[in-house]
């Protein structure tokens, strides 16, 4: 299929809107954590810090993509630029560059960072996520025990220094800070939503102070088959719970992202599908609302990646969503 992309999207994000996502990382994935619920499957390469990551692509790579691909796409749809993708972003240490550029090539639309949050006890992780317009990060657990079952972190990474970061981010980020945490259960029994964890989790919100509390639970195919989401009652239970507790953070719980044009898009339907499905399952309807292309074109195409032997589908809590077939044997 040749290199992966840098450059992806626009893909339709409940949090971001219309977002043009940008991988600093590429596959295979790597990250820091080895999250039971990713959508991206198992870690192929678990590390815990910059030193250990090699970097495929530079800040010249990026410009150079990034230019290419706003060449296809009408900015006035694009509600974001998002670095996310193949595993955990702040791992580049060209990424502060990164974000720079990013804003010289594309001023006025907002920059977001997609983070788990574990490497912001490096000073110059805080840095370089400095200048981002808003910050998503992860914490999905207030008690350690939690934290390494579900997060499975890299040795050495441990629940109350991501806090303490996390604060330090919240001091030094000029853009807004939106903390995003899965609940969820496993083999059948909540695993993060009980009273001690949400009070635990309400104490240590309110110490950070984040402009926003995004709830969430699975919506796509986990990387453990034993994972499952919680139900919309459930959530909003735990979005109330929280809300009740934190006075000064907007608290929303996951929806249905809405639909709308993403604008003309450059290159080829096949590479963008290939570029989208690289970094998560998707529903059919999805993929059409991302690449902006007929369904019945979306389709064709897809059925031609499932006869190549490339895409697989697989069912989900009633759903239907293409896979990667890399994605799909990481994932089982």
């Amino acid at each position: 299929m040749g290199r992966t992309s840098v450059v992806y999207g626009p893909i339709i994000s409940w949090r971001l809107g219309r977002s043009l996502g940008i991988d600093p990382v590429l596959p295979p994935k790597t990250c820091t954590f080895d999250c039971i619920y990713c959508q991206l499957g198992r870690t192929a390469r678990k590390v815990r810090a910059p030193r250990d990551f090699k970097p495929k692509v530079h800040v010249d790579d990026l410009v150079r993509e990034l230019r290419t691909a706003l060449e296809g796409v009408d900015t006035r749809f694009l509600d974001h630029l998002t670095f996310s993708g193949s595993g955990e972003p702040t791992l580049h240490p060209e990424l502060g560059e990164m974000i720079g550029a990013v804003k010289d090539l594309c001023p006025g639309v907002p920059v977001a960072i997609l983070t788990n949050s574990s490497l912001f006890w490096l000073g110059e992780v805080v840095e370089a996520v400095r200048e981002a317009d808003v910050v998503v990060a992860k914490l999905d657990a207030s008690l350690p025990e939690v934290f390494n079952f579900v997060n499975r972190p890299a040795e050495g990474i441990e629940l109350d220094v991501v806090i303490d970061g996390l604060r330090e981010v919240r001091r030094s980020a000029r853009g807004r800070l939106a903390i995003q945490s899965m609940f969820l259960k496993a083999h059948g029994r909540p695993v993060n939503t009980d009273e001690a964890s949400l009070e635990r989790m309400a104490e240590i919100l309110r110490s950070i102070g984040p402009d926003q509390v995004q709830v969430n639970t699975p919506t796509r195919p986990p990387s453990e088959a034993y994972v499952e989401a919680l139900t919309p009652e459930e959530l909003r239970a735990v979005a109330d719970c929280l809300s009740g507790k934190l006075k000064d953070a907007e608290v929303i719980s996951w929806h249905p992202p809405k639909p709308g044009p993403v604008g003309r898009r450059a290159g080829e339907l096949r590479k963008a599908l290939i570029a989208i499905l690289e970094r998560r399952p998707c529903r059919f309807h999805e993929l059409c609302l991302s690449t902006g292309e007929e369904p019945i074109m979306v389709r064709a195409e897809l059925d031609r990646l499932i006869s190549e032997g490339l895409l697989a589908v697989r069912d989900y809590r009633g759903e239907r969503f293409y896979v990667l077939k890399g994605d799909e044997a990481t994932s089982g």
